[in-house]
């Protein structure tokens, strides 16, 4: 993939899957973290780190992240994680980034649809929404940036970074 190649895959999980995910994410069940900082020095959001430094990182990992990446066809993991945006009066845009500085697979799970959405390129500025179980496939390369909420309490996402 060149690096404004990417794609988009609409109801990608099987509807009872993607259901039991969401109930999750969307439960007191699962542990949300406080991190400063989106990129460097901009907003906050809150996290929860499914898999890093080679191995899972949540209890949750097995029975609902590594379906998604035999699904996806990942041959080796980096990283795996959820990220919580807050509702906010005016929708905030993190700073442009890549996720790795070297060559990867990105794949950005929407797990509820909002009026946020995620910005591919800095130059090309192309606006891909945020529509529960869809996913949004890109060289990791690329340059993007999420753009908070208005209308719902929480935007969540799920990010694969990935071989």
């Amino acid at each position: 993939m060149g690096t404004l190649d990417h794609k988009v895959i609409h109801n990608f999980l099987n509807k009872e899957f993607f259901d039991s995910l969401k109930d999750l994410l969307f439960s007191n069940k699962i542990n949300w973290f406080f991190l400063p900082h989106m990129t460097y020095n901009d907003h906050y959001f809150f996290n929860h780190c499914f898999y890093n430094l080679h191995v899972p990182q949540s209890s949750f990992y097995l029975e609902y992240i590594e379906p998604i990446l035999i699904k996806l066809e990942a041959k080796a993991i980096i990283e795996v994680r959820a990220n919580l945006q807050l509702k906010g009066a005016n929708q905030y845009q993190c700073n442009f980034h890549v996720d790795r500085p070297f060559k990867c697979e990105t794949a950005i799970l929407y797990m509820n649809t909002c009026n946020g959405y995620t910005i591919l390129d800095k130059k090309e500025k192309i606006k891909i929404t945020s529509e529960e179980n869809k996913i949004l496939l890109f060289n990791s390369q690329t340059e993007h940036a999420a753009v908070s909420q208005t209308d719902v309490d929480r935007r969540i996402v799920i990010n694969f970074n990935y071989f």
